[in-house]
């Protein structure tokens, strides 16, 4: 259930009264009740995750019924329907329509209303992250159970709007919230697609080269950090060993080198931001991707140690730390790694470019890890 609705009192006597009227194969008023409660609930709640499985466990047919209705509804929300028994705008009740009707019917009759779900989720192809009221994911699960894999594209402001949920400066926006809906991490556990989003210079080489190397590659790339870790775990750096062997580790190295060194260059598709965003949107590094340029300087660690490849992640470092976008660095999550990558291999080579960063590094959060690293050779 949605944390926007913690009642689960009265979700329990919406569900009591929808099986007395499914019993009495009232299925008119049994549509009515569903959309006023899915209207009174709240829009991340709508007619509750339990309560859906609750009707889509109900005959075929009934089922049907239930999706026509709403989509007779949608497309004649202006000229039937008040705010009168709803008490939502046209805008508000024709999205918990949609959304009803799509998951009443899903695996059912994944054409009903295929065309007005795919519309909405176009939309998001360009958007940094997804700030819709209403729980746009289920529009998308419709559409898998319907066999139609949307665009990767959308796909992509999923994950950005989910990898933002644990990020300084997005943990409490609308957006971050839905990041942490059970129902979009659910969506992203099946959405097929490949492991980087596209639209970053370093993601698409990264993208085609893994490609042309076959099923080794992607795994290298899959093996992100993961969100809210600091520094690799002894599990995490165990199974990045394993893919390095299986790539090659001096191969490995030469393409994670060429990856980090375009990390510098501007997005190739230009992403919109919001009002609540008070930077440019497309001098960021993509938070999904983020987390994978982070894995990527773990990885580094994990190879012998050479020159080069600690002035590799020291330009990961200033990259990261960038300011292009405005007041803040551009990741300093990212920037962070490459500290941690630093200390791991921790050669002579490595701890003179910590002490060099120490030396100009401004941001608190960096110059605390430096500091940590510091200490520790």
């Amino acid at each position: 259930m949605s944390r926007w609705m913690g009642n689960t009192q009265v979700l329990a006597e919406q569900a009591a009264q929808y099986r007395i009227l499914a019993e009495h194969g009232d299925l008119p008023e049994l549509s009515r009740a569903i959309m006023r409660a899915a209207c009174n609930n709240g829009a991340m709640t709508g007619v509750g995750v339990e309560n859906m499985e609750l009707l889509r466990a109900l005959p075929d047919q009934d089922r049907l019924e239930l999706a026509g209705t709403w989509a007779r509804w949608y497309a004649h929300v202006e000229d039937i329907w008040s705010a009168g028994e709803f008490r939502r705008d046209p805008g508000y009740l024709r999205a918990e329509l949609l959304m009803a009707a799509s998951g009443v019917v899903r695996g059912l009759d994944g054409d009903l209303l295929a065309a007005e779900r795919q519309e909405l989720l176009s939309g998001l192809r360009d958007q940094y992250l997804i700030w819709s009221f209403h729980r746009i994911w289920e529009l998308a699960e419709a559409e898998l159970a319907a066999g139609r894999t949307p665009d990767p594209a959308v796909l992509a402001a999923f994950r950005r709007t989910s990898a933002a949920a644990h990020l300084p400066g997005f943990r409490r926006t609308h957006a971050a919230a839905n990041g942490k809906e059970p129902g979009m991490q659910n969506l992203l556990s099946h959405f097929p697609g490949p492991a980087l989003n596209p639209g970053e210079p370093w993601a698409d080489t990264a993208l085609r080269e893994a490609s042309a190397g076959g099923e080794p590659w992607q795994r290298l790339l899959e093996h992100a950090a993961p969100a809210t870790a600091a520094a690799p775990s002894a599990k995490w750096r165990r199974t990045g060993s394993a893919l390095l062997d299986a790539v090659g580790p001096e191969e490995a190295r030469r393409a994670v080198h060429r990856w980090l060194e375009l990390a510098h260059l501007d997005r190739t598709i230009p992403l919109l931001g919001h009002p609540h965003l008070l930077f440019d949107v497309n001098a960021y590094f993509d938070p999904y991707n983020s987390h994978v340029l982070r894995g990527l300087a773990w990885m580094l660690s994990l190879l012998p140690p050479r020159p080069d490849t600690a002035h590799t992640l020291v330009g990961l470092v200033e990259t990261s730390l960038d300011h292009r976008s405005g007041n803040a660095p551009r990741s300093p999550q990212v920037a962070e790694a490459g500290i941690v990558a630093l200390a791991l291999i921790g050669d002579r080579t490595a701890r003179t470019e910590l002490e060099t960063l120490s030396r100009w590094v401004t941001h608190e959060g960096t110059f605390r890890r430096i500091d940590k690293a510091l200490a520790g050779l």
